[in-house]
């Protein structure tokens, strides 16, 4: 299952250090240990400016809250804390807003009439 999430930057500021500690070798063993032990196959963040895009796709077993279960993701995650602002209309407790897909080119195509 593919799913997309969306964060900001506390602000723009903050951006070379989010990238930076987002870089191969920086993220500890245990938060990555966690992502992957929760099903997780693909995760890649994009930014623009102070927007924070997340694009996983994971085996549908495990929800998202799953992915913080060791020290390493807890102590991560109080680090990442200061350096993001969750989107206005994300609830209390929640910091990567779900978004909804409204447009899949596939489902606009005909097959039958490419041929």
């Amino acid at each position: 299952m593919r799913e997309v999430f969306l964060l900001d930057l506390a602000d723009a500021g903050v951006a070379a250090a989010y990238d930076a500690w987002h870089q191969p070798g920086r993220v500890p063993a245990g938060v990555l240990s966690d992502i992957v032990g929760s099903g997780v196959r693909v995760m890649e963040i994009y930014r623009v400016v102070d927007r924070l895009v997340m694009i996983t796709e994971t085996t549908g077993d495990a929800p998202a809250t799953d992915r913080v279960a060791s020290a390493d993701s807890h102590a991560w995650e109080r680090t990442m804390d200061p350096l993001q602002k969750p989107l206005d209309a994300a609830p209390p407790g929640v910091k990567w807003l779900a978004a909804h897909r409204i447009f899949n080119l596939a489902d606009h195509l005909d097959t039958k009439d490419q041929a």
